[in-house]
């Protein structure tokens, strides 16, 4: 048997095994941070006609559009990389420390104990409805994977100021224990920049301000990115430094056009 059909029969770095992938370097194919060029070119009148003029407006002054709105794009999936995983970090956290301190995983319909309103509770019920549709039983794990962010920022607000917060911070549940000031406005703060991030992001809305750099643009940019690490350098220091760790954000910015 030659080299290459050992190669074939052992292990495969090709997704699923499927042969159409064998020897593409994965890391190559899909992590590149280089522009594909001047193949991929495409003029502002083309990408105008195409995404149109009102979303490509602040890409018209740059020298190539197409280039900076391809940075727009893959910063925002870069960015929606590190929010996913900071999203079930958070979700995890607040599910362990409700279940702790409800005494059992459904916690989530303990409205009179928490305060819960309408949307939150209809919430819960659309999911439970999707699962039940779907043939899967509606298990508190399946609950807690299929509530969107929204749900999960509408529980630090200073309504559960008195009833989540205080027993998310609570060290008999497992508290904060590294997020000392455990100020809840704070952190809901920056929840809700992450949730503006995750809005622009997932939307391919411009993060850039004008075609040129600016100021403003990184500020914006910084503290998108403090958001998401204090987060989760609140919940866990060693989660937050693997996500930052692993995050294609900071290589791509340098990249700007």
């Amino acid at each position: 048997m030659s080299e290459h059909n050992q190669e074939a029969v052992g292990q495969s770095n090709s997704p699923g095994g499927v042969s159409m992938f064998h020897d593409i370097d994965q890391s190559e194919a899909f992590c590149s941070l280089d522009y594909h060029t001047p193949e991929a070119e495409a003029s502002l009148g083309y990408l105008e006609s195409w995404f149109s003029a009102p979303r490509l407006h602040r890409y018209a002054a740059a020298a190539r559009p197409d280039l900076l709105y391809i940075w727009n794009t893959r910063l925002s999936k870069a960015l929606l990389e590190d929010f996913g995983h900071v999203e079930v970090l958070l979700r995890n956290f607040i599910h362990d420390r409700l279940t702790r301190d409800y005494s059992h995983p459904d916690w989530y319909h303990a409205t009179n104990r928490y305060h819960f309103n309408g949307p939150f509770q209809n919430s819960v019920a659309k999911v439970e409805r999707r699962l039940k549709k779907r043939g899967r039983v509606a298990t508190p794990d399946q609950v807690i994977a299929e509530l969107s962010f929204d749900n999960w920022r509408f529980l630090l607000t200073p309504r559960h100021e008195v009833t989540i917060w205080k027993a998310l911070v609570n060290l008999d549940n497992g508290g904060m224990p590294h997020y000392r000031s455990r100020n809840r406005a704070d952190f809901e703060s920056d929840v809700e920049l992450i949730r503006e991030l995750r809005n622009r992001a997932s939307h391919q809305e411009p993060l850039i301000l004008e075609a040129a750099p600016t100021t403003a643009e990184t500020k914006r940019l910084d503290a998108y990115a403090a958001a998401l690490k204090n987060t989760a350098a609140r919940i866990d220091p060693d989660a937050a430094q693997w996500i930052i760790a692993n995050s294609r954000v900071k290589a791509i910015r340098k990249l700007r056009p």
